[in-house]
């Protein structure tokens, strides 16, 4: 009974993984990008220095000059961002101003989304390098049907290994299962790029549609099904973030603040967010060896069969990011087996601290009052 029950444990977990990796992998059917530079309007966030890196000013005067429209958000008239961003390019385009609510990054936007005056406006990410060939395709899938396109960022040329770990968590693993979910029909949301055309940004109610859920990226897709408008999908096409160099504590911070964040969404998402580690390498690992254990298999044996289910297992993700580009060297590898061992230890961390959700020295819980099914809400 102990092997069946490992092995198929083990069988089960191992089909979830290359499924998730086939169904990223494919693409919707898009019809030829006809949309113009100049019928995008690009809501830029920027807040410290750190936000304001070369590769992401550069792709947003680069927008500009093909005739997008850009539009830089800071919430301070103190924030070195500007100085950074005026010194990389002088004739940035820079809106200074900060709202109230709970949420620091909506903030700062909610002036761009409603000074956006062309037919597409688009929600960056700090640090994002969006491309012209980026929008276009991801504005492609908008139609009467499709109300919302997000494009999932791409970790991209990680410079040590605490920035390829970060790349693991957003490349191979965060983004394979979002895709999968997505090509299945399940609403997913992330950030990266937020596409949706300006008058049904109007009619879902601005900038109080990314308000509604204590996720600004999960709040506008909900909404947006909520209210029966039209689904959402995710794009394509996945922008790349250069990460460069990054700190093992900021990587940390990051993996436990969006842990906890899913852990205060609806019930499904926490449902989903709890078995993470049942289906996971380690688990999926232990559960093999136990069956194999128990019809008699010898330690030597074993740790070949671990090494086996330790190279299919990762074959997957590598199989994934090839079909985006996306580079798995043996560093990759190595980020991605620690994500994995870390999988126990972050979900016990973010649901200790789901109460109290850290956004550059905002707490984002403290003003947020649930309703309903405890997920949707009102500021405070």
């Amino acid at each position: 009974m102990l092997a069946w029950i490992g092995l198929g444990w083990w069988a089960f977990t191992m089909v979830v993984q290359w499924l998730s990796a086939a169904l990223a992998r494919r693409r919707r059917p898009a019809a030829p990008a006809h949309h113009a530079a100049a019928d995008f309007s690009i809501v830029a966030p920027l807040a410290g220095r750190h936000d304001a890196a070369p590769a992401y000013i550069g792709a947003l005067e680069e927008l500009s000059r093909q005739g997008a429209e850009v539009l830089i958000c800071v919430a301070g008239e103190g924030d070195e961002a500007i100085g950074q961003a005026r010194a990389l390019w002088p004739a940035a385009p820079i809106l200074v101003g900060s709202d109230d609510t709970f949420n620091p990054k909506m903030n700062n936007v909610r002036k761009g989304l409603e000074a956006a005056s062309r037919p597409v406006v688009v929600l960056c990410d700090a640090g994002v390098a969006v491309t012209l060939d980026d929008l276009r395709r991801a504005a492609t899938e908008l139609s009467d049907k499709v109300g919302l396109v997000l494009g999932l960022k791409a970790g991209w040329l990680p410079a040590n290994f605490a920035a390829e770990l970060e790349c693991a968590y957003i490349n191979g693993h965060q983004a394979r299962f979002l895709l999968a979910a997505d090509r299945l029909g399940m609403p997913v949301a992330s950030g990266g790029m937020t596409v949706l055309a300006r008058d049904v940004l109007e009619e879902i109610g601005g900038h109080q549609a990314f308000l509604n859920y204590i996720a600004d990226d999960y709040s506008i897709v909900r909404t947006m099904r909520d209210r029966g408008r039209r689904t959402t999908w995710l794009a394509n096409t996945m922008p790349h973030l250069p990460v460069g160099d990054r700190r093992w504590s900021d990587v940390w911070r990051r993996q436990v603040r969006w842990a906890s964040t899913r852990l205060n969404l609806t019930w499904e998402v926490r449902v989903l967010a709890l078995l993470d580690p049942a289906i996971g390498w380690f688990i999926s690992g232990v559960a093999g060896a136990t069956g194999l254990a128990a019809l008699g298999w010898g330690p030597a044996p074993v740790a070949l069969a671990l090494l086996a289910h330790s190279v299919a297992w990762f074959a997957a993700e590598a199989w994934f990011l090839a079909a985006y580009g996306l580079p798995f060297g043996p560093r990759a590898w190595a980020a991605s087996l620690v994500r994995e061992a870390l999988v126990p230890v972050l979900l016990a961390k973010a649901w200790r601290g789901r109460r109290r959700i850290d956004w550059r020295g905002t707490d984002l819980a403290a003003g947020w009052r649930p309703e309903g099914d405890d997920a949707s809400g009102r500021y405070v």
